[in-house]
This record gives structure tokens, C-alpha cells and sequence, in this order.
């Protein structure tokens, strides 16, 4: 009878041990939709796709589907609630949630793209001028 209690016990403990963590990572869902993270992503996979189909034009359309197949948001998801799990506690997360409902945490969405796009252009232009300094200061000083 002990027994039976004692396993009754700890399977009633692993499934709220359990629970929590599904809670967690059902909230972490919530995150990465509300944040645009896998959206983002699959919009970047979506951009490669299309440079390898204007390089491979020839390919059936079959192919294609097959190739579309290989990727999805769904599987994207899968791998980054891990990662964020790790990272965040739940009530971080919730956080994170409750900021993304806000009007500020929407325009932050709205915006990242068109913020990503204008940095990474910023950034080459900041590395190509400290590049052309590096290359003036090597030959100025192998003279």
C-alpha cells in the first residue's frame, strides 16, 4: 500500500512538474509570436528560397514543394522554446508577453525589419570606412 502511495505520490509530482513546464513553454509560443521571432526568420528562409529558385529555374514545381517541405515555422518554433527556456524564467517571459502587448512592444515589432535592414546597412558602411583607414595606415607604414 506504501508503495502504491509513494508511485501515486511522485507520478501526481512529475505530472505538475510537468505542467509547469508545459505552461512555460506554451508562454514562450506566445513570446515568439507576439515578438515576430519565427515569422522574421521564416521570412528570411522565404528570401533564400526565392534566390534559389531564380538560380535554378528549371527545377519542377514538385521540387519546390518537396523543398518547402523541408522547412516550416512550426519546426523553427520547436527549436527556439529550448533556447529560450534556458535563457528566461516564466516570469520573465511574462514579462517579455506583456510588453509585446503594448503599444510600444507592437511598434518594436512593427519596426525591427525596417530597423534590422537600416543597422546592417549602417554597419557595412561603418566597416568599409574603418577597412579603408586599416588599408591606409598598412600601406603608409610598409613604405
Amino acid at each position: 500500500m506504501k508503495k502504491l502511495l509513494f508511485t501515486g505520490m511522485f507520478a501526481a509530482a512529475a505530472l505538475c512538474a510537468s505542467a509547469q513546464e508545459s505552461a512555460k513553454s506554451i508562454k514562450i509560443r506566445v513570446l515568439l509570436s507576439l515578438n515576430g521571432t519565427s515569422r522574421v526568420s521564416m521570412n528570411a528562409v522565404q528570401q533564400i528560397m526565392a534566390q534559389y529558385r531564380k538560380a535554378y529555374p528549371s527545377l519542377d514545381t514538385a521540387v519546390w514543394k518537396r523543398i518547402e517541405g523541408y522547412y516550416n515555422e512550426k519546426d523553427l518554433t520547436n527549436l527556439l522554446v529550448p533556447i529560450y527556456e534556458r535563457n528566461f524564467s516564466e516570469t520573465e517571459v511574462d514579462e517579455m508577453i506583456y510588453f509585446y502587448k503594448t503599444d510600444a512592444g507592437k511598434k518594436m515589432v512593427e519596426k525591427m525589419p525596417l530597423i534590422t535592414r537600416e543597422s546592417q546597412e549602417a554597419g557595412k558602411i561603418w566597416g568599409e570606412h574603418i577597412a579603408a583607414k586599416i588599408r591606409k595606415d598598412i600601406e603608409a607604414a610598409s613604405k
